[in-house]
């Protein structure tokens, strides 16, 4: 692990192996780099793979001042400078991450070959801005206790807790996000609503949905990918929202199908 300080903010990431071609992980609310520990040892060799915390999680800076969606692409943009990564990159989103993801190849078309989107909060409708605002307001108040409950059973319910050593590390760490960082990225993705610019996607993509997902549900994530022009859709049966998390070998199949070079992608199912 490593930090890189950039201006005015410092940002702590792993870039891991070699190759050409450089996949870029981002994480989804709430959680860290480590959110993906599971599915690097399922992804093998062969290429580099950069993940780091974003603004306000993980071992990241956590600013005291309030900060916008617009700051995390911007801070995609500022690490992949300061660590010389250049080319097209590929990036695989989870939730949160996914809205960085589709913000980033929007603005730097070029600077993207493919988009993986897993279980993708790209719009968040007026009750969840409430919710996310109240949310916040909570645990700046009473701490991360006061939200993990409510949270959790939505993006890790009890139907997929069945490694209770696997769902007790991802407590564990959402309890020790720092309350006020917390806050201000639930306040920051809040703004988002990127379904009026999905049709502009130019890039290939690969939209999952997990099948017990309470937060984005399949159909909702189904509709979606329809409005992208180039994505292929699938489901990952034992997964909900947090797939990296609940089911990191059927997504390390699915990401390194459609990472794959032309000739040698498999044919996967898509929907069952």
């Amino acid at each position: 692990m490593n930090w890189i300080h950039l201006d005015g903010l410092t940002l702590r990431y792993e870039l891991r192996g070699s190759g050409a071609q450089t996949l870029v992980l981002l994480h989804e609310l709430g959680g860290s780099l480590e959110s993906f520990d599971a599915l690097m040892s399922e992804l093998g060799e062969g290429r580099r793979i950069l993940r780091y915390d974003l603004r306000g999680a993980g071992l990241s800076e956590k600013p005291r001042s309030s900060f916008s969606f617009d700051d995390h692409v911007c801070d995609l943009d500022r690490l992949l400078t300061a660590l010389g990564i250049e080319g097209p990159i590929d990036i695989a989103g989870v939730a949160a991450g996914a809205a960085v993801a589709v913000s980033f190849a929007l603005a730097y078309p070029d600077r993207v070959s493919a988009l993986a989107l897993c279980a993708p909060a790209l719009s968040v409708d007026a009750d969840r801005v409430h919710y996310l605002a109240r949310r916040s307001e909570l645990c700046m108040r009473s701490g991360m206790r006061a939200v993990a409950a409510e949270t959790l059973d939505r993006s890790y319910p009890p139907a997929l807790r069945r490694d209770r050593n696997t769902y007790l590390t991802y407590l564990g760490r959402f309890l020790g996000n720092d309350p006020v960082g917390y806050a201000h990225n639930n306040l920051a993705f809040a703004e988002v609503d990127l379904r009026g610019r999905l049709r502009d996607i130019p890039h290939r993509c690969l939209v999952l949905a997990g099948a017990h997902d309470l937060l984005r549900p399949e159909a909702q994530v189904a509709a979606l990918a329809l409005m992208i022009p180039h994505a292929d859709y699938a489901r990952i049966d034992e997964a909900g929202h947090l797939m990296q998390v609940q089911a990191p070998a059927e997504l390390a199949r699915r990401l390194l199908a459609f990472l794959a070079p032309p000739a040698a992608r498999p044919v996967l199912p898509r929907a069952s």
